[in-house]
């Protein structure tokens, strides 16, 4: 049974399903998968399991700019598990990852995780800006150089 954060080698039905029930509410079924990055060998996934059951998901995507090799694409947790760790606790493993690899993360961030991502060491490198069907977010930097809690 898994506990705890695994390192996942591929998307399962489980991964897709939360991250369709949390980032595309609203939207059609088939949006919550990533075409050519779910499927990529240079992607990672990051998951976060209670009792066996998926509470917690992120993807580690190659998308390089200055700093940054990194990107965190579908980064979402169950409600129910919200606001008790689950998602700093994946983004700080990833932080780990990226920081043994030499290099800092980005990502774009919705307005409702912000301040988690601000809590990790994340700072804002943009001005608000909205994705369509899904709404606002910042573009959001963690550097190598910042320190990790």
């Amino acid at each position: 049974m898994k506990q705890g954060l695994v390192w996942e080698d591929s998307v399962d039905e489980a991964h897709l399903d939360l991250r369709y029930r949390v980032l595309r509410e609203g939207l059609p079924r088939g949006t919550e998968h990533y075409a050519g990055i779910d499927d990529s060998p240079e992607t990672r996934f990051l998951c976060a399991y209670e009792k066996g059951i998926l509470i917690g998901c992120s993807t580690l995507q190659i998308d390089e700019r200055d700093g940054c090799r990194f990107r965190i694409r579908g980064m979402a947790v169950s409600p129910d598990h919200r606001n008790k760790g689950v998602g700093s606790g994946i983004v700080k493993e990833l932080q780990e990852y990226a920081s043994n690899k030499g290099s800092g993360i980005w990502c774009n961030a919705r307005i409702r995780a912000v301040p988690m991502y601000k809590r990790c060491g994340f700072v804002e490198v943009s001005e608000v800006f909205e994705i369509d069907g899904i709404g606002l977010h910042f573009d959001m930097e963690w550097r190598i150089e910042t320190q990790i809690d």
